[in-house]
């Protein structure tokens, strides 16, 4: 370690890091000197993801994976440490949602889809990543929680909020256990940032939302990727099982 505040030759991987929040904590740690993993369901969007961070002067490596897949989560861990020979930051931020069916219409597959993308997605990726982190005695687990999972916003999935919602149980009972292992577990509650997915979901309808934050504006990627790189950082050591929230001061606990 060079400081309290570097992660230069660290070893990170973010899970669903080709696109959205998930690019921009590749590009944030890339341009601190990590090595980054970039597990990514869409083997082009990954590759293209560790090649913009090779382009900031890190080693990238890019692994096509299902995060909510045992054997690929398994698979991604075993390539990590083969080239790499540890594993010290994973930031699951594998996630998202695509519809905003009522509960009357929510379809039991779906339902299982999104659970899987966010939560399952998390518990597993953990799994493979904590023995490693164990035995060398430190690591940082970073989860993507959202604002739906800490109080009810209408304008979201109805799974997706039940999954981040899990989300904070998960890091808080994870941060209890790992803690004795030098490993800590947070997670990071984004309110709305406009990926393109998100800006399509939203369009007609952002005025309102917009009125409803302080700021009066929706959040930057890199603005979350920030709050992710502090929690995956040395000096934040004595800080585990919390939630940062960065929503503009639309929600506030």
């Amino acid at each position: 370690m060079t400081g309290r505040s570097s992660i230069r030759g660290h070893v990170a991987i973010v899970t669903g890091g080709g696109a959205g929040i998930g690019l921009a904590v590749v590009e944030r740690f890339a341009s601190e000197g990590a090595r980054v993993a970039v597990l990514d369901f869409d083997e082009g969007r990954g590759a293209a993801a560790a090649e913009r961070a090779r382009g900031l002067g890190a080693e990238a490596l890019s692994i096509q994976a299902d995060a909510g897949s045992r054997a690929d989560a398994g698979r991604a861990l075993s390539q990590v440490l083969s080239a790499w020979g540890k594993a010290e930051i994973l930031v699951n931020c594998a996630g998202g949602f695509t519809f905003t069916d009522p509960l009357e219409e929510l379809a039991e597959a779906e339902w299982d889809r999104i659970v899987a993308w966010n939560l399952k997605s998390a518990f597993l990726c953990a799994q493979q990543a904590a023995p490693a982190m164990k035995r060398a005695g430190y690591g940082r687990i970073v989860n993507i929680s959202s604002q739906a999972g800490r109080e009810g916003v209408l304008e979201t999935s109805l799974p997706y909020s039940a999954a981040k919602a899990g989300i904070l149980g998960l890091t808080r009972r994870l941060a209890v256990e790992l803690a004795p292992s030098g490993v800590t577990v947070n997670a990071v509650a984004p309110g709305l940032v406009l990926s393109p997915r998100v800006a399509e979901l939203h369009k007609d309808r952002l005025p309102q939302i917009y009125a409803q934050i302080p700021m009066r504006r929706a959040g930057e990627a890199a603005e979350i990727a920030d709050a992710v790189w502090y929690l995956s950082t040395p000096g934040s050591a004595y800080i585990t099982g919390v939630t940062l929230d960065v929503n503009g001061g639309r929600f506030m606990c």
